[in-house]
This record gives C-alpha cells, structure tokens and sequence, in this order.
C-alpha cells in the first residue's frame, strides 16, 4: 500500500498499479502513438501528392518537429498536463502521484521520463518490468528515483454512500457541537471509517481512537461513553441531521 497522511494527521492508504494494468495503459498509449505516426505520415504524404517538393518534407527539422519529438514527449507532456494521467492511463485508471499519495511534481515526472528511455524505450519495458514486480509499491527505477509511484483511482462513490447519510424524521442531534467542522472534516472521519478493509484490526483500532481523541479536543465533548467507531458514526450522523442529508 501507498501511505498518505491526511490534514488530521491519520493514515491512509493507495492501492499500488498492479503489472497487468501498467502493461494495458502501456499498450494503449502505444495505440494512441501510432495513430498520431500513421496519421501525420497520411497527410505528409498527401500533401506530397498535391505537387509539394519532396525536398522541403524530407528536411530533418520538420522530420523531428512534426514525428519525433512529439513521440518522445508524449509520457511527460501528458502527465504534466493531466495530473500523474497520460490517456492510457485514464483510462485504465491508474495515476502517477509521489510516494506518500499527493500529486508529483514536475522534478519526479522529468526524472521518471528520463529513465525511461532506458527502461521502456531500449530494453523493450523489461527492465521496468522487473523492478515493479520486485519493488512491489507500483515502482519502476524511475519512479524509485524521483519518488513517485503508479496507484489505482479509487473507484468513486456516491455522494450519499459516502459524506452525506440519511438521516430520520425527529432524529435530535447528540452532539450540537459538530456545526464547528466542516465537509473536509466529515470526509476524513468517513475514510478512517472506512478503512477498516486496508488495515490490520489493532491498526485500525488506533486510527479510530486517534481521530476520536482530536475530535473530542477540537469539540469540547467528554465522557460520551460510546465506542469510538459509533462516537465517529454518531459525528457524521449529526453533522447531516444539522445540514440536511442528501436524498
């Protein structure tokens, strides 16, 4: 798992990209780069055809400018553009972000880029291969190197299933106190809640508490006697009760 450690201090985590979804965006960005080579050979020739003189499309700048460099930078462009993605990527749902789970920076996508062209590019992907396969954090050399690594997109979640819940008709809030936190704040307590699957229970446990211990601080609330995963259910429960669940 990828750690990262959210503004209340509590740990959470990223499933690394497995192999095979790193080999599918591979394949497919191969395709996309294709496209773009067979496309713009399409048009040079077609415009060869319409009476141009071969010496002006056989020049080497316009050979680099239009075919190759383009082909080259098409990884970094791309996932400095879009945030980690490039389109294979997108669409396989996988992302670029650093090691502790925030967004990399141009320094981590340049140094990754770099070792590409020897771990891709002129060793057909085996190196790449292997280092993930033996790193087992979604790394390749690169992304070792300019700490990155490859996650999967958590799968989105309705916004009911999620920060907001039903609340019932007449239900008194417990704890009033919860006006002073906000939709970032209940977003985290539901992560800790749910993260029960990614953790060993004891570790978990210790998430719950330290969540609870900040809240009670922050919120002035003592001696409510529940445990803490209903104290933390409770909290989300009445902030929607206060604000009004989504139907």
């Amino acid at each position: 798992m990828v750690g990262v450690e959210t503004s209340q201090h509590v740990q959470l985590s990223y499933e690394p990209a497995g192999v095979g979804d790193r080999v599918l965006a591979y394949l497919l960005d191969g395709f996309f780069m294709g496209v773009y080579f067979f496309v713009v050979f399409w048009i040079w020739g077609y415009w060869y055809s319409l009476g141009s003189d071969p010496a002006d499309l056989s020049l080497s700048w316009v050979f680099y400018v239009v075919i190759v460099l383009p082909l080259m930078l098409y990884h970094l462009v791309s996932e400095v553009l879009w945030k980690g993605y490039s389109p294979g990527k997108k669409i396989v749902g996988i992302r670029v972000v650093k090691v502790d789970g925030s967004r990399a920076d141009l320094s981590g996508y340049l140094i990754r880029w770099l070792f590409r062209l020897v771990e891709i590019s002129m060793t057909s992907g085996v190196i790449a291969f292997v280092a993930v396969i033996m790193n087992g954090k979604g790394q390749r050399l690169g992304d070792m190197v300019g700490k990155t690594c490859v996650i999967k997109e958590r799968k989105k979640a309705k916004l009911e299933d999620t920060l907001f819940k039903d609340v019932s008709e007449g239900y008194e809030p417990v704890f009033p106190q919860v006006t002073e936190l906000n939709d970032k704040d209940i977003r985290v307590i539901q992560d800790v809640l749910d993260a029960r699957s990614h953790y060993e229970y004891d570790t978990w446990f210790k998430m719950l508490k330290r969540t609870r211990q900040k809240l009670e601080a922050r919120l002035g609330v003592q001696d409510h006697g529940m445990r803490t995963d209903v104290f933390l259910e409770t909290i989300i429960k009445d902030y929607n009760a206060i604000h009004g669940s989504v139907k």
